[in-house]
């Protein structure tokens, strides 16, 4: 099979896993300042008790202090100022397995009573049963585990590492993640204060409310930049979430300019004739 068509079929999977995965996936039980939710073409403003899907992203504008995310097998994600995530990312492997992924800020994930969570980032993936964890990333090439509560077994470029309650590990790009009894000042300095809480669930709260939430405009490129540009592995997953928008002639160009940075979008932008249009000689 050829490069275009594995792409292809890849599409056609990621479609259809898109429409299965429509349904709600969690709510949003805690909504603290400016936070939106990226949905398909459109940016909408997150309120406490929308229903969210797989595929969304929630992002924490600059006025953004505290988001609430309750599953419904009961873990919780909580996201900090700065915080950028996708819900159910499409990637391969144990990654598969991963609620979210932290492209930017804090996140605190907290495993469902007797179940197992994991949380995926660039830099860091953990995961771990009746366990919870907060990941910081701190800079563009450093990351922060504490393993609040119950063992973490982290996937790290330097290779795997298990975490035992209340140790704390610095991740970087390269080498071993450096790793201690208990957090360093500066990491409790630079944490979200609520994120030092245990907040009690709050989904049946909404049991019978579903909120629809208020459109806040069109995506455009500048929403998608940070996206396009992730890991690779993050970004073939995700590709056909963006296809769409690829139509608008204005974020088409932008793609083409930055290419570069995703050249997997090449045989999409760039399909090459089908063979049986070319001519033989």
């Amino acid at each position: 099979m050829s490069r275009t068509l594995r792409l292809l079929a890849s599409l056609l999977l990621a479609g259809a896993a898109s429409l299965a995965g429509a349904a709600p996936l969690a709510i949003a039980t805690i909504v603290q300042g400016d936070v939106a939710v990226l949905r398909d073409a459109d940016r909408l403003a997150l309120a406490e008790g929308v229903r969210l899907q797989a595929d969304d992203i929630v992002e924490l504008g600059a006025q953004g202090r505290l988001v609430s995310i309750e599953f419904d097998d009961g873990a919780m994600l909580y996201l900090g100022p700065g915080s950028r995530v996708l819900l159910a990312p499409r990637l391969a492997g144990e990654r598969a397995k991963a609620r979210a992924y932290l492209l930017a800020g804090w996140a605190k994930l907290v495993a469902p009573a007797g179940g197992e969570a994991a949380l995926a980032s660039a830099l860091v993936d953990l995961g771990g049963r009746d366990a919870r964890a907060v990941l910081g990333l701190v800079g563009a090439d450093r990351a922060e585990v504490f393993a609040e509560h119950g063992e973490l077994q982290l996937r790290t470029p330097g290779g795997p590492l298990a975490l035992k309650q209340g140790d704390f590990a610095n991740v970087g790009a390269r080498g071993r993640p450096e790793t201690a009894p208990r957090p360093t000042p500066d990491f409790f300095q630079a944490l979200p204060r609520p994120f030092m809480d245990s907040l009690p669930p709050r989904a049946k709260l909404f049991a019978t409310a579903s909120p629809t939430p208020k459109p806040l405009g069109s995506l455009g490129y500048a929403d998608a930049q940070a996206w396009l540009d992730a890991e690779p592995a993050l970004r073939r997953a995700e590709l056909a979430r963006w296809r769409a928008l690829a139509r608008d002639p204005a974020f088409r160009d932008r793609l083409i300019a930055d290419l570069k940075l995703h050249p997997e979008w090449e045989p999409v932008l760039f399909p090459p004739a089908p063979a049986s249009s070319i001519r033989k000689p």
